[in-house]
């Protein structure tokens, strides 16, 4: 088994003081001395949005969104809309055999499959139905999120923030202007006592509409704001698991080769929910994140920002420190004991207040779940049922990776179902 490569950064990331221990980044993250920064795509596409803004505003829209990720809300996008679209995935490649008699599936498009539903369910997406409107809307989210993090994605981030442009135009256009004109209405009526609270779908645009927050005076001037809500929503609930599951998969396939005694433990939840924490601490989605100084501070280990400097964090190197996770922090191990006070995945999912909110959606709740009530997450639904398939990678066609991209990530990943 290998260990995992410190990720390469585009240039501007080298001009930037860099920040590579986990002490420090911590200390930066839970800091009210700075506030989230980056390239210039996240404003464009971000600003103002939950993970964007600071302060009150900040704690203002994670309690408006909140409810949109309770044990209950999850519970629900598990059982209803994750686990029915994997059954359904599974059963169409299973109906169409190669000519070895063997059922194929990459398990990256099947990721992105089984997380559309709930992108457009959280984000309060209507008429994504068919499956020919099903794949548009996934193909420009895709295309979306992409230009999110296009410095990272492309030699030419310019080209990929226009696609980024024309693709939240086609959303706006094809789905979400309906969407929202929908919920203006229903708010409407429910203001007028003509419907119950109950009536109303749980969604960031109804959370939106019912505080008349989804329109602000500088719209004409940028992405307007309800669409740059829209756009973090629509992104994030697909982003952290398509980029790092498949890195699970692969890692769990290289593991039981050294501990065959392990493969019995392929469809057990608990074991599970340890392999994909210890492959998501190996594997960010981004090679770096931005905090800016809001004054000149001195860190506890003595270093100095100045006042108005942006700093590159560099957590995927602090999340495999050997001080922290140990001599083999760069391996991947789902018997690794973890250090008192942390998470498994380290600072994956940030630390303070802009840690992750939908982070409960991808791991489960309090890491723990179960069959018939949800909350294990999406990572180990998915895992689970692959596993119970007989999931093992297609030693004939070997993962792949994107091309021109510095993230680290998968583009595709070929697996045999032996049982299906």
């Amino acid at each position: 088994m290998l260990p995992v490569q410190d990720p390469a950064v585009p240039d501007f990331v080298t001009k930037l003081q860099r920040i590579d221990s986990y002490s420090e980044i911590e200390e930066i993250m839970k800091s009210e001395d700075f506030i989230m920064a980056g390239a210039a795509e996240r404003t464009i596409f971000l600003e103002d949005t939950l993970i964007m803004s600071e302060g009150r505003r900040h704690a203002e829209l994670k309690q408006l969104f909140a409810p949109l990720m309770s044990r209950q809300t999850l519970a629900y996008y598990e059982l209803r809309l994750v686990e029915p679209v994997i059954q359904e995935a599974l059963a169409d490649v299973a109906s169409s055999r190669g000519a070895d008699g063997s059922v194929r599936v990459d398990v990256v498009a099947l990721i992105h499959a089984a997380l559309t539903r709930i992108s457009a369910r959280v984000t309060g997406v209507d008429g994504v139905d068919s499956q020919q409107r099903t794949e548009r809307f996934r193909d420009l989210v895709l295309t979306l999120s992409a230009a999110t993090t296009a410095s990272y994605s492309s030699p030419d981030p310019g080209r990929m923030i226009a696609a980024g442009r024309d693709a939240l135009a086609a959303l706006v256009a094809e789905f979400l202007q309906a969407s929202l004109d929908r919920r203006i209405e229903l708010t409407r009526r429910f203001r007028a006592g003509e419907i119950s609270k109950e009536d109303l779908p749980r969604d960031v645009l109804t959370s939106l509409c019912l505080v008349d927050d989804w329109r602000h005076a500088d719209d004409v001037d940028k992405i307007p704001y309800v669409w740059r809500q829209c756009a973090l929503f629509l992104t994030g609930s697909i982003k952290t698991t398509s980029h790092s599951l498949p890195h699970v998969f692969v890692h769990i396939d290289e593991w039981v080769k050294e501990h065959p005694e392990d493969r019995a433990n392929l469809t057990d939840p608990e074991w599970l929910h340890r392999a994909s924490a210890e492959a998501f601490r190996l594997h960010q989605t981004t090679p770096a994140r931005f905090r800016a100084a809001l004054r000149d501070v001195t860190l506890t280990s003595g270093r100095q920002v100045k006042a108005g400097e942006m700093v590159a964090l560099h957590a995927p190197v602090a999340n495999v420190q050997a001080e922290v996770f140990g001599e083999d922090g760069r391996y991947f191990n789902p018997r690794r004991e973890v250090p008192d006070g942390m998470q498994p995945w380290g600072m994956t999912f940030g630390l303070g207040a802009h840690a992750c909110l939908g982070r409960n959606l991808v791991t489960g709740i309090q890491n723990k779940g179960d069959d018939k009530h949800g909350a294990q997450g999406t990572a180990v639904r998915i895992l689970k049922a692959m596993y119970e398939l007989g999931a093992e990678l297609d030693p004939d066609n070997p993962p792949r990776r994107p091309e021109g991209s510095l993230h680290d990530t998968w583009e595709s990943v070929p697996m045999i179902l032996r049982k299906a």
